[in-house]
């Protein structure tokens, strides 16, 4: 087998001494501490000297120079509030010429070549990251894998710096936009000793950077235009038609795995009811019956396939089970063992969360499977058709409730169907046909 290739590196590469220049910052910031009440300032003569020498530090604190310029930022505050007053213009003009500089990196053509490379360093971390999991030698099946899980964590690591701030991971590209973005924390930096009150939008660099990662396009670099839309109908699914029974702590444990999907340029899976239903139900079992196995005692039940075939679902395979706090505790216990981390970067469609029993030992199960969507067809199976009937309800309207509650009787779901005409009662207690429907009289 051929060698992987080597993990990229995740430590910057600038051409330019970024660490210097804050060292600097820092250094003069320690040097000239606290406000002026507690900051040993040397008195500035009323006198020509005192002038020129002020003079000649303002010419050298818009500098070009980093080194000049700083040197003369901390002789400005040596001297007290003339320097302070001094300096302040001067970091407000510096502060709109270094952000113009950032949006000017960030657009058009410059902003074209920073997207490349970036989107090439991503696919060379993703593709070192994903060798390694899939690689049995290097992380193997023994002992979930732990021989093998510093080297995951590392190179997935890497993957996640780059994917959660690419502005941020932009820097090392371009010295340019480097210097740019030092030149505003320096700002910000010395600002506060000045009384400088940045934009709200600039108080935070780095959360300015971050607000600028729609620019990368994220979500489409490093798959193919099928892989995106199929992504994209999936994410218009989960939110405006998926009919779906899970509760908030299986509904995490999927959006994480999907959220860990996307960032490693895997296809999105879509939320399936019958697997979820498949996996709450091997979840309770297990509680029921005290064991902790993918093998049902139950010989209808024995196999993940089985379940998820009794749930109507044809393709079902790979299964994940766990004790967990929570479904996020759940997806953390699988990322950390290597078949279970494999199962959810797998070449799957659909998956399905589903859990039993109490804080603190819930028992998760997590179904894979590359079987039909439920995506643009008629459903027939009358507890999913009731979920997407229950999402398009006006929940305060009792005759919407009582006509789902005609729905839910006439397909079999008694005990839905009274529940829907207790509340439409409830939303008007004089409702004569809601009252009819549940065999009561109506009061005068």
């Amino acid at each position: 087998m051929a060698a992987p290739p080597a993990p990229p590196s995740a430590a910057p590469a600038a051409p330019f001494a970024r660490a210097r220049r804050r060292s600097v910052v820092l250094a003069g910031l320690l040097a000239i501490t606290g406000s002026g009440s507690d900051r040993a300032v040397a008195q500035v003569p009323a006198d020509s000297a005192a002038n020129e020498r002020l003079k000649v530090l303002v010419r050298d604190a818009k500098d070009a120079d980093d080194a000049r310029r700083l040197k003369a930022w901390e002789g400005l505050l040596a001297l007290g509030d003339p320097g302070a007053a001094a300096l302040r213009p001067v970091l407000e003009a510096k502060l709109t010429r270094d952000r113009a500089a950032v949006e000017e990196r960030l657009k058009g053509k410059e902003l074209a070549r920073l997207h490349k490379l970036y989107e090439a360093d991503l696919v060379a971390r993703r593709q070192a990251a994903l060798a390694c999991i899939f690689d049995p030698k290097r992380y193997p099946e023994e002992n979930h894998g732990a021989a093998g899980q510093g080297e995951v964590d590392g190179l997935v690591s890497a993957v996640r710096e780059a994917w959660e701030r690419p502005v941020q991971h932009a820097r090392r590209f371009s010295p340019e936009l480097e210097r740019a973005c030092a030149g505003l924390e320096e700002v910000l930096a010395y600002g506060v000793s000045v009384g400088f009150a940045p934009p709200a939008d600039l108080a935070d660099v780095s959360g300015w950077l971050d607000s600028l990662t729609p620019r990368f396009e994220r979500d489409a670099l490093g798959i193919g235009g099928a892989q995106h839309d199929w992504n994209g109908a999936v994410i218009r699914w989960h939110t405006e038609e998926m009919p779906t029974s899970a509760d908030a702590s299986e509904r995490a444990c999927m959006d994480a795995t999907n959220a860990y999907r996307l960032m490693m340029g895997k296809p999105l899976l879509e939320i399936d009811e019958r697997l979820v239903r498949a996996a709450r139900k091997h979840s309770q079992e297990m509680v029921d019956l005290g064991y902790f196995a993918h093998a049902s005692p139950v010989p209808e039940r024995k196999s993940p396939g089985q379940r998820c075939a009794l749930e109507g679902y044809s393709g079902g395979g790979a299964e994940n089970i766990a004790i967990a706090a929570d479904g996020r505790g759940a997806f953390d216990g699988w990322y950390s063992s290597s078949g279970h981390h494999r199962n959810m970067l797998g070449g799957h469609r659909q998956l399905g969360v589903g859990r039993a029993g109490e804080f603190p030992g819930r028992t998760f199960t997590q179904n894979f499977g590359g079987g039909d969507s439920l995506r643009g067809r008629t459903i027939e199976d009358p507890q999913i058709a009731y979920l997407q009937k229950r999402k398009k309800l006006d929940m305060a309207d009792a005759d919407a409730h009582l006509a789902l509650a005609v729905w839910c009787r006439a397909n079999g779901l008694a005990d839905l169907a009274n529940l829907h005409a207790e509340t439409a009662v409830v939303l008007d207690p004089g409702h004569a046909k809601a009252l009819e429907f549940l065999g009561r009289k109506r009061r005068n």
